[in-house]
């Protein structure tokens, strides 16, 4: 006979129970948590933004009693965060990595917007500014008194345009081409659409929004070759495609005869049809550049010998002219009116566009880059940005 007694095998059992009570409410907790995250993750465009204005918010971007100029300067940058500036509608815009600041000319803060896009970046044309998550699906429209729009894309965007009437190009990635191309008016609004065989590098909007200059890159035989096609957006046909470019686009500009193209070796000009003109190959590494009026202005350095220069054209028919800053490393080149001004680490110098005529703007060299707005020169260092008048 077994010695086993029911009473103990009743209790093996219940403590057995117990066990499995124990690891299905385990189970089912984590199973809920898990849910919820999920939620909150596919949800998140809806209720982050609701947590806008709740709780102290931290501010990467801050105004003071400073001096310089008058006003609220300078502006301090907490962290040494990583943070982009432009013009918007007679505005100091600030993008840092959380927010979308606009602050009046005197420093005072305008507007605060917070956005969760990583590795934000901003292009600002007259009173608009598109802000978008580069490898990301998110874009914005901004003008200085509130957010005109906001779209969630499929495919990821590589970068975007925006027009001096709030038209935005968006280039995304695509599953059957290398790329493509979406357009939207004022509204959000898409009105165009192109699927690339090319890789797209920039886009250039004609003045009423109405086309614009598509840049293309592709390799062949070694070596990079650009076209620039111009388009219209109530067209499926190009209106026509350039003449060969054999270099990396990386910005192209209207003229008032033509366009002007830069790239990452040498820049040209072409024709309003697209026929090369003329070109200035780059003696050296290019490190800033800006174009204006159809005037150009290029900053190179020459490390292994030490010493910076700028180069000018003024036009198609123009002769490159060069000035040479032996041992002065120079950062940032922007044209102002008539003048080129240069920043370098001795400080900032003003130029006519032959590189003649030296005049000393400021002395402090600290900073890393500039902007100009209006008859204000906004220096932006790496925890601070000052503000010094301009007298053309």
């Amino acid at each position: 006979m077994s010695n086993i007694n029911a009473k103990d095998v009743d209790i093996v059992l219940l403590r057995r129970r117990r066990k499995m009570r124990r690891r299905l409410v385990k189970l089912t907790a984590f199973l809920f948590l898990v849910l919820v995250i999920f939620g909150l993750y596919v949800k998140r465009d809806v209720w982050f933004p609701k947590l806008e204005g709740i709780g102290n918010r931290y501010q990467s971007v801050k105004s003071s009693n400073g001096e310089l100029a008058e006003g609220n300067f300078p502006l301090s940058i907490s962290g040494g965060i990583d943070y982009q500036t432009s013009n918007l509608d007679g505005n100091l815009a600030i993008l840092s990595d959380a927010y979308f600041y606009i602050y009046n000319l005197d420093g005072s803060l305008r507007e605060e917007r917070q956005h969760a896009y990583a590795n934000a970046m901003f292009q600002t044309s007259g009173k608009k500014s598109i802000v978008y998550e580069s490898g990301g699906n998110n874009f914005r429209v901004e003008s200085k008194s509130k957010t005109v729009y906001t779209k969630k894309l499929e495919q990821n965007i590589i970068f975007a345009r925006i027009s001096s009437k709030g038209y935005a190009a968006v280039v995304t990635n695509s599953d059957t081409y290398v790329c493509r191309l979406t357009v939207y008016d004022d509204s959000g609004d898409e009105i165009y659409g192109r699927d690339c065989v090319e890789r797209v590098t920039d886009i250039t909007f004609n003045d009423d929004s109405t086309g614009c200059l598509i840049s293309a890159s592709k390799a062949q035989n070694g070596a990079i070759l650009s076209n620039i096609i111009s388009v219209a957006f109530d067209s499926k046909k190009d209106k026509w495609t350039s003449d060969d470019f054999s270099a990396m686009e990386l910005r192209t500009y209207y003229t008032s005869d033509g366009f002007f193209v830069l790239g990452d070796t040498k820049c040209a000009y072409y024709s309003s049809k697209g026929e090369f003109i003329s070109e200035y190959i780059y003696p050296s590494s290019l490190v800033d550049f800006d174009f204006k009026g159809g005037k150009a202005a290029m900053l190179f350095s020459n490390e292994a010998k030490r010493f910076s220069y700028v180069t000018t054209l003024s036009g198609s028919d123009s002769d490159p002219k060069e000035r040479e800053f032996v041992d002065r490393n120079a950062k940032c080149v922007r044209i102002i009116g008539e003048h080129i001004c240069l920043l370098t680490n001795d400080g900032l110098y003003q130029y006519n566009m032959s590189g003649e005529d030296e005049q000393e703007i400021s002395s402090e060299g600290s900073y890393e880059s500039f902007i100009f707005i209006d008859k204000y020169i906004f220096l932006l260092g790496y925890d601070r940005i000052d503000r010094i008048d301009y007298k053309d």
